[in-house]
């Protein structure tokens, strides 16, 4: 009977062993997807972890008409960054109005929506604006450009994978 309990015991330590090895394995190998965002340098300044088929959306304040914007897009790990929908107040100079493909446009409570866009792009470059307030939102989150950058700078926005483990830092 003393065999077998500390048979049992080796037994036991050896799938503890393999349990922890999995799951570092697991933390260190499988791949997440990040939002990156990046300087004219290419320094990386804030990546942020996003589920398969999680949006995140920028809205500024439009240069000429001074009313609000918001670009909504999906990260599309094969071919960039989709632009999903543009939602605004007020038709003007720079603001979208003719559809292409599928897109469709609604009116309504005041705003204009145009959606299923689905426009891939490698990247988007954005400017930190002085007076546009652009600000990234995503799972509750109201982030200030100028957070990651001053005012007149570039900021460049792309997709990236990393290891799973990256994503409890960010």
């Amino acid at each position: 009977m003393l065999f077998l309990r500390g048979e049992w015991v080796l037994n036991r330590k050896i799938l503890l062993y393999c349990f922890f090895l999995l799951s570092f394995l697991v933390l260190f190998c499988s791949p997440a997807h990040f939002l990156m965002i990046r300087s004219a340098d290419g320094s990386l300044l804030a990546a942020y972890p996003l589920r398969v088929g999680e949006t995140f959306s920028v809205r500024y304040i439009h240069s000429v008409q001074k009313t609000p914007v918001l670009e909504v897009f999906r990260l599309d790990f094969r071919e960039g960054i989709e632009l999903r929908e543009t939602v605004y107040t007020d038709f003007g100079a720079g603001l979208p109005y003719l559809l292409e493909g599928n897109e469709v446009f609604e009116s309504g409570g005041g705003k204009f929506r145009i959606y299923g866009i689905g426009r891939h792009l490698p990247d988007i470059v954005f400017r930190v604006g002085r007076f546009a307030d652009y600000r990234l939102l995503f799972r509750e989150r109201d982030i200030p450009f100028t957070q990651f950058e001053e005012p007149g700078k570039p900021l460049r926005f792309t997709g990236g994978k990393g290891p799973y483990i990256f994503s409890f830092f960010y």
